[in-house]
């Protein structure tokens, strides 16, 4: 990695580039925050998680993800309204005034990433190196037949990686769309090779439609995670950003 320029306050990116912001959700500044920030909704939603580590983490997550965005589009975090998908992606109430801001969020343990994008659709999937799995059961759900035939071609040491890696491929992609549960990972492919940094997929966007072009790059998120960003088209390029409540604007990497 080389050095990027200072970033010195949070800023929307320009087209064609990609902001992804590292975010620690230990932060003390988000832990105090509580439900300061948040919608009645989102406030009502933390209220009902059982366990109270799940509950500081989506509230840090939403408060994050609101100071962020606030900072990035000059609005107060608290007057942010977002409003969802059918399969219930969040997205920014529109404005008449302000370009089409998109964003994608993911966490894994206290560790999250949002991506920030303009007029172009993004998902990206974060998960923790650490994360138990069953290989054979998360295959059967994840892995169509062709693909499952080329993960098993690949030595039994390289798997579990690959496994997660192709993961957050399909989930990141089925974020950008906005799909949910209603596309079955197992329904399209993805390259089942964890070393492919980059790559430039022809996606079925709706079953039956031509393929459209989406780029898919795995980022160096933390030593502890795989986490894969996607957009549409090859024309973009991303920049990963450190992002404290109190500092927004640490320095930038590109991303590879």
């Amino acid at each position: 990695m080389t050095p990027a320029d200072k970033a010195t306050a949070c800023h929307l990116p320009a087209p064609g580039n990609i902001h992804v912001w590292r975010i620690d959700l230990q932060h003390p500044a988000l832990l105090d925050l509580g439900t300061r920030l948040l919608s009645a909704d989102e406030a009502e939603r933390a209220r009902r998680l059982r366990f109270d580590e799940h509950r500081q983490r989506y509230m840090a997550g939403r408060s994050a993800m609101r100071l962020l965005l606030g900072k990035c589009t000059g609005s107060e975090p608290a007057a942010i309204r977002f409003h969802y998908g059918t399969h219930g992606k969040p997205a920014l109430a529109a404005t008449g005034s302000t370009p089409a801001v998109r964003f994608n969020f993911s966490n894994t343990d206290n560790r999250a990433l949002l991506a920030v994008a303009i007029d172009r659709d993004v998902g990206i999937d974060l998960e923790s190196r650490q994360r138990e799995i069953n290989v054979p059961g998360l295959v059967r759900h994840i892995l169509n037949d062709p693909e499952a035939v080329e993960f098993y071609r690949l030595p039994e040491a390289a798997r579990r990686l690959a496994l997660l890696t192709i993961w957050t491929r399909k989930e990141a992609w089925i974020k950008a769309l906005g799909a949910g549960f209603s596309r079955p990972l197992k329904s399209f492919s993805v390259s089942t090779d964890p070393g492919d940094s980059v790559q430039v997929l022809p996606m079925p966007e709706q079953p039956g439609e031509p393929p459209t072009d989406w780029t898919f790059r795995l980022l160096e998120a933390h030593p502890d995670d795989i986490a894969t960003l996607t957009a549409r088209g090859t024309d973009w390029s991303c920049r990963c950003l450190d992002w404290q409540p109190d500092d927004p604007g640490r320095s930038g990497l590109p991303c590879h």
